[in-house]
């Protein structure tokens, strides 16, 4: 496992320096021929990435489940639980270019999945041993990291959103990553990959409190991280009801779904971060 673990990482890092030599080369998503952009490396392919990326998945995903599973049970300590999610964060980003123009997003995708494997290795917290016997569990756990990994990535897609606008209106478009796609592809990108988060944790707050109802015997357990959840929510869906209102886009946008990510953060990981290594 030590040997597939020094792989993992190894690759992390060289599939990273690839996607910032294409980016640095100003190559578009819409080029695979890297010749035409006087780039010398053909492994800055979309298609190579793409395979490269994939195994990457897989070796992270290995590696993980052989901390994390134990017999029936999960260990959610708080670096497995990191690791998780910026598993899914990568292969939900892996997905998505498939269907989008997301490529350049890799290098944001992958140094969070590298940071959270070697989290996951090197700063677990306290175990968290959970033993889930109720299907409603493993549909609450699953959404919930699947919803995270969508708004990550369109959290990535809104910085690049903000990059590109402030770049056009200082007048000096293309000097900070110029391989970006065009603003209003961001755009679509960033609202659709909104609303599939928002409908995931909507979804992921109803499966909270029928699995609460189920094992604690109330629906709903106030505290930080059911709070900060539902203010996230709120934020995201705010976004969606002023862009179909009022217009909102650019830079707003951006704003927008970058606070309300932040709040997400606090919600998945602040409280525990607290709890597991601060006060531990």
């Amino acid at each position: 496992m030590s040997i597939l673990i020094v792989f993992t990482i190894a690759l992390y890092i060289a599939v990273t320096v690839l996607f910032w030599m294409r980016v640095n080369h100003g190559v578009s998503e819409e080029s695979e021929d890297l010749s035409d952009s006087g780039a010398s490396f053909s492994l800055g392919k979309k298609s190579v990435l793409m395979s490269l990326v994939v195994v990457i998945v897989v070796c992270h995903g290995t590696v993980l489940y052989a901390s994390a599973i134990q017999d029936n049970a999960i260990n959610l300590a708080l670096g497995n639980d990191f690791s998780l999610v910026s598993l899914m964060t990568l292969a939900v980003y892996a997905f998505a270019t498939f269907k989008r123009q997301t490529l350049n997003l890799g290098i944001f995708a992958l140094p969070l999945g590298l940071a959270g494997l070697t989290t996951g290795l090197f700063l677990t917290g306290d175990p968290l041993i959970v033993e889930i016997t109720l299907t409603v569990l493993w549909v609450h756990l699953v959404i919930a990291v699947l919803a995270f990994g969508i708004l990550c990535i369109a959290a990535a897609q809104a910085l690049l959103l903000y990059v590109q606008e402030n770049q056009l209106h200082s007048h000096h478009p293309g000097t900070f990553f110029p391989a970006l796609p065009a603003i209003q592809t961001m755009e679509t990108n960033l609202f659709q990959l909104t609303l599939l988060g928002v409908i995931l944790l909507t979804t992921n707050l109803v499966t909270g409190m029928i699995s609460s109802w189920q094992v604690y015997g109330k629906s709903l357990e106030f505290n930080h991280h059911i709070l900060l959840s539902f203010i996230a929510w709120l934020g995201f869906s705010a976004l969606l009801a002023g862009h179909k209102i009022y217009g909102w886009r650019g830079r707003i946008a951006a704003k927008w779904t970058l606070v309300a990510f932040a709040v997400l953060i606090l919600a998945y990981f602040g409280t525990r971060f607290v709890t597991s290594i601060i006060l531990a």
